[in-house]
């Protein structure tokens, strides 16, 4: 957990020293993830995201196009149920987005914008537990021992949203992992999230 903070710390102090390009923005985002997986029988759970983003402006394309990264911890996974009892999936990924956007300011405190593109994420740390009776699970998501997921994702995301007073931003997004996350079966992530994200 002490790596995980200290990568952030990194990741923060470097978006940081970038601010001082022009056209580059910074900021914190945090939300709500309903995940699940793209096999049949599994359901979804709620997870969270956090992490810092950035905005870099490309006025040379066009007046409103830019690019949208950042870094997130996000909490994923799904449940399944047995009968009598369910396993919740909880995998945590350290999720790095790249996408492309279009921001048109309506007026000069409101704006609307959407962005897309690709996500690489790494598996850092998760359980597998059983939820009711007759069994009592608690393993490591990615133990690789006991067949679990891969640690390795990519996918691509699509988000749509609005900016109030060139500051604050509510939005909606959608991730479609690309590979399967479990060796022998076709299982891929899929993420709907809800995010707050403030610009300094």
């Amino acid at each position: 957990m002490k790596k995980v903070l200290v990568m952030f710390a990194v990741l923060a102090i470097s978006f940081a020293s970038m601010n001082a390009q022009e056209n580059l923005k910074w900021g914190a985002t945090l939300g709500m993830n309903s995940s699940n997986f793209s096999s049949d029988g599994f359901s979804s759970k709620i997870g969270f995201h956090a992490g810092v983003k950035a905005e870099l402006g490309l006025p040379q394309i066009a007046e409103g196009v830019y690019l949208d990264f950042g870094a997130l911890l996000s909490l994923k996974g799904a449940k399944v149920n047995y009968g009598s009892y369910d396993i919740k999936y909880n995998p945590c990924y350290l999720e790095v987005p790249v996408h492309m956007g279009y921001k048109y300011a309506v007026n000069e405190n409101f704006a609307v914008f959407g962005n897309a593109g690709p996500y690489l994420a790494i598996g850092l740390f998760g359980k597998a537990k059983s939820d009711g009776s007759g069994k009592n699970i608690s393993e490591n998501v990615f133990d690789e021992d006991g067949g679990g997921m891969k640690r390795f994702d990519l996918g691509l995301g699509l988000k749509f949203g609005v900016e109030f007073c060139k500051k604050y931003q509510v939005a909606f997004g959608y991730d479609w992992g690309l590979i399967d996350n479990a060796d022998h079966i076709d299982n891929k992530n899929r993420n709907l999230m809800l995010s707050f994200s403030y610009m300094f």
